[in-house]
């Protein structure tokens, strides 16, 4: 079944397709072919126009290897459609690949089609299958037609229905019957218009219909939701989360049921991806119901311009920028809960408790960071009262023992706290220094986990960390440095607005495609992010037995910093995820990629 799906959407990547334009209305009246029901549609928009635009994007990162590519899509194609021609089919429509039923999908002969676009059925007929598959057709009075195929040394008896402007095919006889007879299609209109444009607008994209597997599956859906305490009580009595909170595991189980609500309350979610010139642009919509629990979660989290994250200090590998309302802002804050004293120190954790409530009583707005582990970070966190948060997140500080945790590392001794340690333009700041017991740490996880989590722990946190916490009456900054002298650069490039990375040409091009308002913005330089994650793969990989060699990863020699970013947008009643890699970013990253895996010998 497999290679008869490869081999029909191989008619399209074959085919001389133009890229059919969005509608000015954002195609909400486009008629579509597939029912209005099915549970899951991909569709390959354009796919001539698309695969030019893939090749022009290749070229433009790995010229080297585009060519290659290209030479090995024409090859399989050749080998794959020997004898069959395809000039029946249209030039100017999209192909679609239908998951009509959901239940089915691991029988012999799944619920699965492909609508392919022809400029008629009985051409199609006559010229993509072989002059013996065209003498055995057995044409069905009920509109089902029949033959046996062999594609790729596979043979399969396919049924084929004549839906004029294209074919259906599918080895699922009653996926047949169903176009055959009178079904409602689907429409653009029924996506909401932000997720009708992103599906007629990318060059391939996928619609789930959760309308659909809601109506099918709700029951099964909505039973997550009583096992998420269960669970989560059982993995916290086989240590399977160590460390974690009373306050994290209530925020998890806030999180967790909050996802399955979000699955039910969703109408519809469409994943596309554009080959654009100058690189890839990936988008994620969910559409939820008017009025529903997590519409009104929405509704309460605007989303802002966040244009101070482009004064953050140039030269560091990751930076993020984050606007949440009290709602979901309480939940994260509590699920990545950084301050934790010891099970048998009441004091302390009431101390912390009030201490916390006293920086979010200071009105707290948007958050800026930049990071580059394990010496290096800045924020920089609006605030009504800044002065008030400042004193009170240094006071809670003090109140961590001996064995307590700072950012799930739990400390070798109680941190040292220094009241108005520094002065600098306009800011006052207290120091904290911290020792990580890192042994300590990993204590807790399975055997065969220790060793990994501790490199990993190592290579990303400095055992002995310093920080400052400091300000100026209108923003929190914290800054970690190996020194004083290293935080006050840190913080000379943060207040000269020219330093910041803004002044990078390939940040600006990054930020320039993504939303212009945004929840949640990350911008990662590509080399310094993916050695950090190729270092941490490289660890995990050697426990695992016959995971290929993986050699230490080195992040590219010279030239200028590459950038890729992602935006999360909640707006009305539609979540959006965007994300844009630039051509030189994705050259970075296969670079990066390429030096990892050693040939097996």
């Amino acid at each position: 079944m497999s290679r008869l799906v490869l081999a029909a959407l191989s008619v399209a990547l074959a085919a001389p397709l133009a890229a059919a334009p969005v509608p000015a209305d954002g195609g909400k009246n486009v008629p579509l072919p597939f029912p209005a029901k099915a549970p899951v549609v991909v569709v390959l928009n354009g796919v001539d126009t698309a695969r030019a635009r893939l090749d022009k994007l290749l070229t433009a990162a790995v010229p080297k290897e585009a060519g290659r590519v290209a030479k090995l899509l024409d090859d399989q194609l050749g080998t794959l459609f020997e004898g069959r021609k395809l000039t029946a089919v249209r030039k100017d429509a999209r192909l679609f690949l239908v998951l009509n039923d959901l239940t089915g999908l691991t029988d012999e002969t799944p619920a699965v089609s492909v609508l392919v676009p022809v400029t008629g059925y009985k051409d199609f007929l006559g010229s993509f299958l072989t002059r013996d598959e065209a003498k055995g057709v057995e044409r069905g009075r009920d509109g089902v037609d029949s033959v046996k195929m062999t594609v790729a040394g596979a043979e399969a008896t396919v049924h084929l229905v004549d839906l004029k402007e294209y074919a259906a095919v599918s080895v699922d006889r009653g996926t047949a019957e169903g176009y055959a007879g009178k079904y409602a299609a689907a429409t653009a209109e029924q996506f909401g218009p932000d997720l009708a444009e992103t599906f007629l607008r990318s060059d391939l994209a996928a619609y789930v219909n959760l309308d659909a597997i809601n109506q099918q599956f709700g029951d099964e859906i909505r039973g997550v939701k009583g096992l998420i305490d269960f669970a989560l009580q059982q993995a916290q009595q086989q240590g399977a989360l160590p460390g974690m909170s009373k306050k994290q595991l209530d925020a998890m189980k806030v999180m967790f049921k909050g996802l399955v609500q979000g699955v039910e309350d969703c109408r519809g979610l469409v994943a596309g991806a554009e080959f654009r010139p100058d690189g890839l642009f990936l988008k994620v919509q969910a559409r939820f119901a008017d009025g529903s629990e997590t519409a009104k979660t929405l509704a309460a989290e605007p989303p802002g311009q966040l244009a101070d994250l482009a004064r953050l200090p140039a030269g560091l590998g990751t930076y993020t920028a984050v606007r949440l309302g009290k709602g979901v802002g309480r939940v994260v804050r509590d699920l990545s809960q950084e301050l934790v004293t010891t099970d048998d120190d009441a004091r302390g954790a009431e101390l912390i408790e009030g201490h916390l409530k006293d920086v979010e009583a200071a009105g707290p707005g948007a958050e800026f960071a930049a990071a580059l582990p394990p010496d290096a970070a800045l924020t920089v966190t609006a605030y009504k009262d800044a002065d008030k948060a400042a004193k009170a997140l240094a006071k809670a500080f003090k109140a961590v023992a001996a064995g307590g945790r700072v950012g799930g590392a739990v400390l070798k001794a109680a941190p040292r706290v220094g009241d108005e340690a520094e002065k600098y333009k306009g800011f006052t700041f207290a120091s904290v220094n911290l020792t990580y017991d890192f042994d300590a740490t990993v204590a807790g996880l399975p055997e065969e986990a220790r060793g990994p989590t501790l490199e990993i722990l190592k290579r990303t946190t400095a055992e002995k960390s310093a920080q400052w916490i400091g300000s100026d009456g209108k923003v929190v900054v914290r800054v970690t440095a190996k020194d004083w002298a290293a935080a006050a650069r840190l913080l000379d490039q943060y207040l000269d607005e020219k330093a910041g990375v803004g002044s990078a040409a390939g940040f600006r091009a990054v930020r320039s495609q993504l939303p212009a308002e945004a929840n949640v913005l990350l911008v990662a330089e590509v080399g310094s992010a993916l050695t950090g994650m190729a270092a941490q793969l490289k660890t995990v990989a050697g426990m695992i037995p016959g995971f290929p060699e993986i050699r230490a990863p080195k992040k590219p020699a010279g030239g200028v910093p590459t950038y890729a970013g992602a935006a999360l947008t909640l707006k009305g009643e539609t979540a959006t995820l965007a994300a844009y890699v630039p051509a030189p970013a994705l050259a970075t990253g296969y670079r990066v990629i390429e030096s990892l895996f050693k040939k097996v010998e």
